[in-house]
């Protein structure tokens, strides 16, 4: 069963031989070389996450700024591709990817809101570990105060340095790699959540809004 349950679109473009080597399961693979003419295949609903599975960052780019200029603007790169959601301990299943798109909008386990999150942070409880699971490059244009940042494809490796003694709550740009995080860290017995909304930093400021 896909990690994310239809809730999230994984777009794998790489070529067919790769997809049918080892892919995420839930992903549909839909090639580069087609991915312009096949919008009418992606959800009606624009806020729907998006993310893009590629062999190389020029191919995740190119199909990144297609999808994102359709108006879908939770579109995002999955980091490393195939290779480094495995390292970062997720399952992936060998065989033929679905072909069309299921996506299916509903609480998703773990979620945070955004007014949620506002309020966990202006109480700054001391039994909460924030994780910042974006890159550190991103990490370095702003951070929620006392965050950590360990990116999600490190998670794996570096969760010993997560305390278990605490309520853990992860957040990225989007909610996506928060949440793919998340799934590593509950996987690990934490008690974990992670923030469905939107993050942006600019001049020492942050805003968070609901996707």
């Amino acid at each position: 069963m896909s990690a994310f349950k239809n809730s999230v679109v994984v777009v794998d473009i790489r070529p067919d031989s790769d997809v049918k080597t080892a892919h995420i399961d839930g992903a549909t693979a839909i090639s580069a070389e087609k991915l312009a003419s096949m919008q009418e295949k992606f959800p009606s609903k624009k806020t729907a996450p998006v993310v893009i599975v590629a062999a190389d960052d020029k191919a995740a780019l190119e199909a990144f700024t297609t999808v994102r200029g359709w108006g879908y603007k939770n579109a995002s790169i999955l980091q490393g591709g195939v290779k480094g959601w495995q390292k970062a301990g997720f399952a992936t299943i060998a065989g033929p990817a679905a072909t069309d798109i299921v996506y299916v909008p509903k609480p998703i386990p773990g979620a945070m809101s955004a007014e949620d999150f506002k309020t966990i942070l202006a109480q700054k409880a001391d039994n909460t570990i924030i994780v910042d699971v974006r890159t550190e490059e991103e990490a370095e244009t702003g951070t929620i105060a006392g965050a950590m940042n360990i990116p999600t494809d490190e998670i794996a490796e570096r969760v010993g340095e997560i305390p278990k003694d605490k309520s853990i709550i992860t957040y990225c740009s989007t909610g996506i790699r928060a949440e793919m995080a998340y799934i590593a860290l509950k996987e690990k017995g934490y008690n974990a959540k992670f923030l469905n909304a939107k993050t942006d930093f600019a001049d020492g400021k942050y805003t968070i809004s609901e996707n």
